[in-house]
């Protein structure tokens, strides 16, 4: 079923590359950072009649954004050294940039009581915030000797992970704002991503030596011997929702499943055509959605491995990707500076066709994968150049964020689709608003 090119709906957008999206907890709305220096709200279920919020105010590119466990704000990084924290529903800033960090701020992530920021920084240091006033609750947290990449609390919120290239892990209490006694956790390599299990009890992280370690969470007891996943690094890591798995997509174009507690990879999945930058599961456990540089989302039977859908569209390196909290919807993120969101549901029933030729039905006519738009008797109506396919409206995606649109209209609203001895039907005697009949 991979292979069917799955396009979608174009707003504009970004001006530059995109960094990081992420959706509010109830599926509402979606934030997106980008190097043009500004984060955009999305109405993600009609961003017709709710267009972007544009939130300015950073003066470098984003590098990450988080949304508060209430869906009510917005968190930003910027390599201006400054975090910021936005009203979700209006856009505006809650109180200036925090620019206390010295260094770029790499990652930012909320508490799950909704109390405190926290941020890691390539000046070495990690702070914490209060979010209702701004104020630093703590001097700078300092333990790592290099950039700090990857920070995330616990899911009770009582710890906090930090990664970093000095390859190593932080484990921090937020009660006490000081180190756990047990000091730094070891990698062999430097640290790219860090995340807790859903259920809490392990912190993985994974090192650009393609090494994922496991600590039993609040100790410095490893929980397993370190899975290798291959020896070019890991750039993504994700725990399935039930904690028994975790898929690691690498620098080897490759996603690997392994079950934790055995210690072996259940499955090699090996399509991607380039390095595999993101990886995530959906909310049910059911599937893995996978970004790549090879510029294409693909979703995976989360226990076969199976190919379920390979989804065409951004022009650029694909940075990101994710499910929207009710598992309806993939979005993905690229380097092309477009959001792209997908329905899940009707891309699957689209791979499920038995034609795998036809782009989209657009009344009586077709686009083909080749970018022709094809009559009812196989007559060539009109060719469509490679840069403006990616940005036409077609299901099953629900929007392009991000884009300048190229719509192709073809319903009966406009009038249909005509041509031949029957293109005069266009013109249905209504003079268009601009063009008036002349008396």
């Amino acid at each position: 079923m991979c292979g069917q090119e799955l396009t979608s709906t174009s707003f504009p957008g970004h001006a530059l590359w995109i960094w990081s999206v992420t959706f509010s907890p109830n599926g509402q709305f979606l934030a997106s950072a980008s190097e043009d220096c500004t984060i955009r709200i999305w109405d993600a279920v009609d961003s017709v009649e709710s267009p972007a919020q544009q939130l300015q105010g950073h003066s470098g590119r984003l590098t990450s954004v988080a949304v508060s466990p209430d869906g009510t704000y917005i968190v930003s990084g910027s390599l201006d050294r400054a975090v910021g924290l936005w009203n979700a529903q209006t856009g505006k800033a809650k109180y200036p940039p925090l620019l206390d960090h010295e260094g770029a701020v790499e990652a930012v992530s909320i508490s799950p009581d909704n109390r405190l920021i926290a941020s890691s920084s390539a000046d070495h240091t990690v702070r914490l915030w209060d979010m209702q006033s701004g104020e630093s609750v703590v001097e700078p947290m300092k333990a790592h000797q290099s950039r700090v990449r990857a920070v995330a609390f616990s899911p009770d919120g009582c710890l906090l992970a930090t990664g970093s290239l000095d390859w190593t892990v932080c484990l921090w209490e937020v009660e006490t704002r000081k180190m756990a006694t047990f000091g730094l956790l070891h990698c062999v390599s430097e640290v790219t991503a860090v995340a807790f299990s859903p259920d809490g009890r392990l912190l993985a992280a994974a090192d650009s030596s393609g090494h994922v370690y496991f600590w039993r969470s609040g100790t410095d007891q490893q929980a397993r011997t370190p899975l290798r996943a291959n020896d070019q690094g890991i750039h993504g890591i994700a725990f399935s929702p039930d904690s028994t798995r975790v898929s690691t997509g690498g620098f080897d174009n490759a996603i690997r499943v392994w079950n934790i507690a055995e210690g072996f990879a259940m499955f090699v999945i090996s399509e991607h055509f380039d390095i595999v930058c993101s990886v995530g599961y959906s909310p049910d456990g059911r599937y893995i959605v996978s970004g790549s540089d090879d510029k294409t989302v693909r979703l995976w039977d989360a226990h076969t491995g199976d190919a379920l859908l390979t989804l065409y569209g951004h022009g650029d390196m694909v940075e990101s990707v994710t499910f929207t909290p009710d598992g309806r919807s993939i979005v993905s993120g690229s380097s092309d500076t477009t959001i792209r969101v997908w329905d899940v549901e009707a891309a699957l029933t689209l791979a499920s066709q038995v034609s795998h030729d036809p782009l989209a039905r657009l009344g009586s006519a077709t686009l083909t994968l080749d970018g022709w738009l094809v009559g009812s008797s196989g007559e060539l109506l009109l060719w469509l150049p490679p840069k403006y396919r990616g940005h036409i409206p077609l299901p099953p995606c629900s929007m392009i964020i991000g884009s300048y649109p190229v719509q192709l209209q073809v319903n009966e609203e406009t009038g249909g689709l005509h041509w031949g001895d029957e293109w005069a039907q266009c013109w249905r005697g209504a003079a268009h608003p601009a063009v008036q009949p002349s008396p």
